[in-house]
């Protein structure tokens, strides 16, 4: 049964603050509160070991010392590693989609709505824990449950939403298969983060581009060929402007000992 807090409570219904701290609501919220933070505290701090070091190097205790909580407060929100590491898929791909959702609502062109989508991805991919963290676990364990599977399927439907608008905007050519196009796209991208070096922003801001120009001709009307190749530039240039590799993290001995 849902919890009741003061804040879930109608308005017109809610008893005097000095009321509802004798009930306990307040106290409640506030604990509700806390535990949220230290949660999202936790997947932070496990995002950090996971995008520099791979899933099965990466201890408890590691993830324990960079959040500065204790052991109980962990299995409090997690019962195991495989379980933090699948929240941390998940916090991903909610950020992913609103990353979508946002970069759709610029009014581009379809198929450059789909470029811009994986330079934005690209700038979070070297800069943001959280989005390296998400990408390397599904490498690393997204076979465990089909999690892999569920995101890439999700990606897959969103790009093919946007690809069907490219085609009837003539940037796709009329032939192609907007589901089909999507899953190149989501391949190229995923591809390109394997061979290329995120701790490079350059060269792999270069090898995305690289990689969006062998894929064009392909995929995109010949009449609109030119603009695009251009568009594609102008990308790159301006995202290596916002892509700030990760910075290594000190030993969480010496943070705790500056805190």
């Amino acid at each position: 049964m849902e919890q009741l807090t003061y804040a879930r409570l109608p308005e017109d219904v809610r008893p005097t603050m000095r009321s509802c701290r004798f009930r306990g609501c307040v106290v409640t919220e506030q604990l509700d509160r806390r535990a949220d933070l230290t949660r999202l505290q936790i997947l932070q701090a496990a995002s950090r070991q996971f995008a520099r070091t791979p899933y099965s190097l990466v201890s408890l205790d590691d993830i324990l010392a960079d959040a500065q909580v204790t052991k109980g407060a962990l299995y409090f929100h997690f019962r195991s590693k495989h379980a933090l590491a699948c929240a941390i898929v998940e916090y991903h791909a909610a950020q992913a989609r609103d990353t979508t959702e946002d970069v759709a609502a610029r009014n581009l062109s379809g198929l450059e709505t789909l470029i811009d989508i994986s330079y934005q991805l690209a700038v979070d991919d070297v800069s943001d824990p959280m989005t390296r963290a998400g990408l390397n676990l599904i490498e690393s364990i997204g076979r465990t449950e089909n999690l892999g599977a569920k995101v890439v399927t999700d990606w897959v439907a969103r790009f093919s939403a946007i690809g069907r608008r490219a085609v009837s905007e003539g940037d796709l050519t009329p032939d192609s298969d907007p589901d089909v196009v999507a899953r190149l796209l989501v391949s190229l991208y995923l591809g390109v983060r394997q061979t290329s070096e995120l701790e490079d922003p350059q060269r792999f801001l270069q090898d995305l581009e690289r990689s969006w120009q062998l894929v064009l001709p392909g995929i995109a009307n010949p009449d609109r060929l030119g603009y695009l190749r251009q568009f594609i530039r102008r990308r790159t240039t301006l995202t290596a402007r916002k892509a700030v590799p990760l910075h290594p993290e000190p030993p969480a001995h010496t943070r705790a000992g500056s805190a």
